[in-house]
């Protein structure tokens, strides 16, 4: 009976960590933007969820530029619709969240975002967090736009930066993977030989 119990308690702590880092997703639509001195940026990020999710979220602080979230929190639902996805040959219902930035000085800035859930349970809180990363390039009051070529760049060293991003999350997800199969292994190496 006590391996019973600890095969149970084994299983519902998978079953848990599973939900907590998967239960929704996220897609920042774009990373970069450009403006002046006291103009505002808008970036966009959808989420989306088989069930509701409350989502709070907090940028790291800067004095050289001030951020607006909204909704914050968000209250995440998979009923409600600011469009639509398809992941996994599955559509979902997404929710947008608007992430407004207005820098104070010149320069090229990051700003730092979270996404923060926590998934209480009776014994252990699992804290699922995304972290978003948006670049600004912020012109002086003296400063001329850009020609073509420079904005160009931009766009092709953000794409290879959204690359570099995919292939950081296929390596976490293999290193999950990996870690609870190895998790699994010795499970049932204890097991075995108790």
């Amino acid at each position: 009976m006590a391996h019973l119990h600890k095969i149970f308690s084994l299983v519902m702590f998978f079953v848990l960590v599973f939900h907590a880092a998967f239960a929704y997703g996220s897609l920042p639509i774009s990373s970069y933007a450009k403006t002046k001195v006291g103009g505002t940026v808008a970036f966009e990020i959808l989420f989306w969820s088989d069930v509701p999710e409350k989502i709070n979220f907090y940028a790291d602080s800067n004095e050289n530029f001030l951020v607006n979230i909204l909704p914050n929190p968000l209250y995440l639902s998979p009923f409600k619709r600011d469009g639509e996805i398809l992941v996994g040959g599955k559509s979902y219902n997404v929710t947008k969240v608007r992430v407004f930035v207005t820098p104070k000085s010149a320069g090229n800035f990051s700003v730092i975002l979270h996404a923060r859930k926590d998934v209480p349970t009776k014994d252990i809180t699992f804290v699922d967090e995304r972290v978003f990363e948006f670049s600004i390039e912020v012109l002086g009051n003296q400063e001329k736009e850009t020609n073509p070529r420079e904005s160009q760049h931009a766009i092709i060293t953000k794409e290879s930066q959204s690359e570099t991003n995919k292939q950081q999350d296929n390596t976490q997800m293999l290193i999950f993977i990996f870690l609870i199969l190895l998790i699994i292994f010795i499970s049932i190496l204890i097991f075995k030989y108790s």
